[in-house]
């Protein structure tokens, strides 16, 4: 199927997943009563016709083919089945364990449909429970799942493209819980977990730890414990294939869209040439400000407990990673869509609904338009004369003002809800 009646199709499925969202917001006392008497029978029916039924009429009717990274997810779970070592058998931008964790499905089926059916399970064991760990706290949380499973951003890229970056929050989850279960001498546990997750995810992960260190009790506890977990893994890798381990390290230099590099960089450009394949300084400052900003915003709010501010201080971590790393993408919204959702969004405002759909709807349209005009790089003012050009650069900003919006809201939720004055 050619890729524009693809994203046509996207479109259409968007406006019927929209209007979805919209009925069930306007339903808050039927969701309510739902929750209270027949909540598994919701959530696993939501599960069967927003993923299931979907994935059976995409992959095994139509048979189409999986796009975005899944063929390079097969690759590495072949590789990784057959024996491979990583990043030195074959290639990967994740943490060491993730390909063998991906290849548990390619051995019950070999297909690379089999790692799109794999990560839609993934999602939903971490949206399960996330709202068992919401639904204590609001009678809204059965209503918020199911909204969530009608997100335009969350359908397309976990259901159709196989994303992965929703298990961040799935780590965080797991710290959170954890915190809220054992309130003192949680060090050990979370540092645990973090250094669990460097090992199976992304180490792009690393970006909450400089916060999560302002908050904790005892840092220097939990840093001991990483280390007794990942010195000797890193010592291993060394050993093994020197210091290619650093391959998924190396992938953060590539320029992508949207963020805030990318739409002030007519502006910079008129003042510093920027040479793309020598764009290690434009990352190191975006991680300047990626690390300074949630560190501020867990600075403010140290007075409070770890559990009462880790899932804000998640979202503030990657959504300043979208706005500020010059090597972001859209695509990387679904780390924390989950967390703003249940978190930030508040579905009786209609301002946070209307940033929550545009949120999705440009993550699903801006990436398709930037890629269909040729990945244009805005080096000058004079480029937006092409009126296509000028289209997506407007959808950037767009983008970009939704990621300052969530940014804002979670510090105020973080830090001003209980210190007004720290308005």
């Amino acid at each position: 199927m050619p890729i524009i009646t693809v994203f046509y199709i996207k479109l259409l499925i968007n406006l019927a997943l929209s209007i979805g969202i919209i009925w069930t917001i306007s339903k808050p006392g039927q969701f309510a009563r739902w929750q209270r008497e027949s909540d598994r029978l919701v959530f696993w029916g939501s599960f069967l016709i927003f993923r299931i039924v979907p994935w059976i009429a995409i992959f095994l009717v139509l048979y189409e083919e999986p796009r975005g990274d899944i063929p390079f997810f097969f690759y590495k779970a072949q590789a990784a089945k057959s024996g491979g070592f990583v990043y030195r058998d074959f290639w990967s931008y994740h943490a060491p364990l993730y390909a063998y964790i991906i290849s548990i499905p390619v051995w019950i089926w070999h297909n690379a449909r089999a790692i799109v059916l794999f990560m839609v399970i993934m999602e939903t064991l971490i949206l399960w429970l996330t709202y068992q760990t919401y639904k204590l706290r609001s009678d809204r949380a059965l209503q918020l799942a199911t909204v969530y499973y009608m997100l335009p951003a969350a359908f397309m890229y976990i259901l159709v493209d196989g994303q992965e970056e929703v298990w961040f929050w799935g780590a965080a989850l797991l710290m959170w819980r954890f915190t809220l279960r054992k309130t003192t001498g949680y060090e050990v546990g979370l540092g645990l977990i973090y250094a669990a997750t460097l090992l199976t995810i992304k180490v792009t992960f690393i970006f909450l730890l400089p916060a999560l260190l302002v908050v904790v009790r005892k840092p220097v506890k939990m840093l001991l414990v990483m280390a007794a977990i990942g010195l000797p893994a890193v010592a291993f890798l060394y050993w093994q294939i020197g210091d290619l381990f650093l391959m998924p390290i190396r992938h953060t230099e590539q320029l992508m869209t949207p963020n805030l590099f990318s739409v002030t960089r007519p502006l910079i450009e008129s003042f510093f040439t920027i040479d793309e394949k020598k764009s290690t300084l434009i990352n190191w400052v975006g991680l300047l400000f990626t690390v300074f900003v949630p560190v501020y915003i867990a600075w403010k709010a140290r007075h409070r407990h770890v559990n009462e501010v880790l899932p804000g201080l998640f979202i503030a971590c990657f959504v300043c990673m979208m706005i500020f790393q010059a090597s972001a993408m859209g695509a990387y919204v679904i780390a924390y869509l989950m967390a703003v959702l249940f978190e930030i969004i508040d579905i009786r405002k209609t301002i946070h609904i209307a940033v929550l759909l545009a949120l999705n709807w440009l993550t699903v349209v801006q990436p398709f338009v930037w890629v269909y005009i040729g990945q244009p790089a805005y080096t000058s003012f004079g480029k937006l004369g092409n009126p296509s050009f000028l289209l997506e650069y407007i959808l950037q900003i767009l983008n970009v003002l939704c990621f300052l919006w969530i940014l804002r809201e979670t510090y105020r939720k973080v830090v001003i809800v209980t210190n007004p004055e720290a308005a």
